[in-house]
Protein backbone atom coordinates (compact mmCIF):
# COMPACT_ATOMS: atom_id res chain seq x y z
CA UNK A 1 0.00 0.00 0.00
CA UNK A 2 1.77 3.05 -1.25
CA UNK A 3 0.03 6.40 -0.94
CA UNK A 4 -3.56 5.24 -0.52
CA UNK A 5 -6.06 3.20 1.34
CA UNK A 6 -6.07 -0.56 0.86
CA UNK A 7 -8.44 -1.79 -1.79
CA UNK A 8 -11.67 -3.22 -0.47
CA UNK A 9 -11.95 -6.90 -1.20
CA UNK A 10 -14.29 -7.67 -4.04
CA UNK A 11 -17.42 -9.64 -3.26
CA UNK A 12 -16.90 -13.29 -4.11
CA UNK A 13 -18.53 -14.35 -7.36
CA UNK A 14 -21.60 -16.57 -7.12
CA UNK A 15 -20.95 -20.30 -7.19
CA UNK A 16 -20.62 -21.54 -10.75
CA UNK A 17 -19.75 -18.09 -12.06
CA UNK A 18 -17.26 -19.72 -14.46
CA UNK A 19 -20.22 -21.10 -16.43
CA UNK A 20 -21.84 -17.70 -16.78
CA UNK A 21 -21.39 -15.92 -20.12
CA UNK A 22 -20.21 -12.33 -19.73
CA UNK A 23 -23.41 -10.92 -21.26
CA UNK A 24 -25.50 -12.61 -18.53
CA UNK A 25 -23.35 -12.04 -15.45
CA UNK A 26 -25.37 -9.16 -14.00
CA UNK A 27 -28.70 -10.90 -14.46
CA UNK A 28 -27.29 -14.16 -13.07
CA UNK A 29 -25.95 -12.28 -10.01
CA UNK A 30 -29.46 -11.03 -9.28
CA UNK A 31 -30.93 -14.49 -9.91
CA UNK A 32 -28.37 -16.10 -7.62
CA UNK A 33 -29.28 -13.62 -4.88
CA UNK A 34 -32.98 -14.45 -5.33
CA UNK A 35 -32.39 -18.21 -5.29
CA UNK A 36 -30.14 -18.15 -2.22
CA UNK A 37 -32.30 -15.74 -0.20
CA UNK A 38 -34.65 -18.53 0.94
CA UNK A 39 -32.43 -20.09 3.57
CA UNK A 40 -29.90 -22.87 3.30
CA UNK A 41 -29.41 -23.71 -0.34
CA UNK A 42 -26.70 -25.86 -1.85
CA UNK A 43 -25.41 -24.50 -5.15
CA UNK A 44 -23.88 -27.19 -7.38
CA UNK A 45 -22.26 -26.12 -10.66
CA UNK A 46 -22.48 -28.98 -13.14
CA UNK A 47 -21.09 -29.21 -16.66
CA UNK A 48 -24.02 -27.51 -18.41
CA UNK A 49 -26.09 -25.98 -15.64
CA UNK A 50 -26.08 -24.76 -12.06
CA UNK A 51 -28.37 -26.58 -9.65
CA UNK A 52 -29.90 -25.07 -6.51
CA UNK A 53 -31.10 -27.65 -4.00
CA UNK A 54 -32.33 -28.12 -0.49
CA UNK A 55 -33.37 -31.73 0.11
CA UNK A 56 -34.25 -32.02 -3.59
CA UNK A 57 -33.37 -29.90 -6.61
CA UNK A 58 -35.37 -26.70 -6.49
CA UNK A 59 -34.08 -25.01 -9.63
CA UNK A 60 -31.68 -25.65 -12.48
CA UNK A 61 -30.14 -22.68 -14.31
CA UNK A 62 -29.06 -22.98 -17.96
CA UNK A 63 -27.46 -20.17 -19.96
CA UNK A 64 -28.25 -19.25 -23.58
CA UNK A 65 -25.82 -16.44 -24.46
CA UNK A 66 -26.82 -16.42 -28.15
CA UNK A 67 -30.29 -15.27 -27.08
CA UNK A 68 -29.01 -13.40 -24.00
CA UNK A 69 -31.37 -15.47 -21.86
CA UNK A 70 -31.23 -17.56 -18.72
CA UNK A 71 -33.57 -20.54 -18.53
CA UNK A 72 -34.56 -21.64 -15.04
CA UNK A 73 -36.26 -25.00 -14.54
CA UNK A 74 -38.35 -25.27 -11.37
CA UNK A 75 -39.81 -28.37 -9.72
CA UNK A 76 -43.32 -27.01 -10.02
CA UNK A 77 -46.42 -28.49 -11.63
CA UNK A 78 -47.08 -26.35 -14.73
CA UNK A 79 -50.82 -26.93 -14.25
CA UNK A 80 -50.66 -24.79 -11.09
CA UNK A 81 -49.12 -21.81 -12.93
CA UNK A 82 -50.65 -19.40 -15.43
CA UNK A 83 -48.35 -20.03 -18.42
CA UNK A 84 -47.30 -16.98 -20.39
CA UNK A 85 -45.96 -17.24 -23.94
CA UNK A 86 -42.25 -16.37 -24.07
CA UNK A 87 -41.89 -16.39 -20.27
CA UNK A 88 -43.06 -19.75 -18.87
CA UNK A 89 -43.31 -23.13 -20.56
CA UNK A 90 -44.52 -26.63 -19.67
CA UNK A 91 -41.52 -28.95 -20.13
CA UNK A 92 -43.20 -32.26 -19.26
CA UNK A 93 -42.22 -34.80 -21.88
CA UNK A 94 -39.63 -32.49 -23.45
CA UNK A 95 -35.97 -33.37 -22.98
CA UNK A 96 -33.88 -30.56 -21.51
CA UNK A 97 -30.84 -29.93 -19.33
CA UNK A 98 -31.54 -29.67 -15.63
CA UNK A 99 -34.52 -30.87 -13.63
CA UNK A 100 -38.00 -29.47 -13.32
CA UNK A 101 -41.20 -29.34 -15.32
CA UNK A 102 -41.61 -25.56 -15.49
CA UNK A 103 -39.26 -23.44 -17.60
CA UNK A 104 -38.95 -19.72 -16.87
CA UNK A 105 -37.12 -17.57 -19.43
CA UNK A 106 -35.27 -14.55 -18.00
CA UNK A 107 -33.86 -11.81 -20.22
CA UNK A 108 -34.15 -8.81 -17.89
CA UNK A 109 -34.45 -7.75 -14.28
CA UNK A 110 -38.18 -7.19 -14.93
CA UNK A 111 -38.51 -10.89 -15.84
CA UNK A 112 -36.73 -11.82 -12.62
CA UNK A 113 -39.14 -9.64 -10.66
CA UNK A 114 -42.06 -11.36 -12.41
CA UNK A 115 -40.54 -14.78 -11.53
CA UNK A 116 -40.22 -13.98 -7.80
CA UNK A 117 -43.53 -15.68 -6.83
CA UNK A 118 -42.47 -18.82 -8.74
CA UNK A 119 -39.13 -18.86 -6.91
CA UNK A 120 -40.97 -18.64 -3.59
CA UNK A 121 -43.38 -21.43 -4.61
CA UNK A 122 -40.51 -23.70 -5.66
CA UNK A 123 -38.73 -23.26 -2.33
CA UNK A 124 -41.91 -23.77 -0.32
CA UNK A 125 -42.50 -27.03 -2.21
CA UNK A 126 -38.94 -28.32 -1.60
Amino acid sequence: MVGGAPAAPAAPPPAGAGLVPECLQDLYGELDDALTAWGEVEVAPLQYCIVYRRLVNVASVVFHPKHEAILVYFRLDPDTVQLEEGFTRDMRGIGHLGTGDLEVRLVSAADLEKAAPLIRQAFEAA
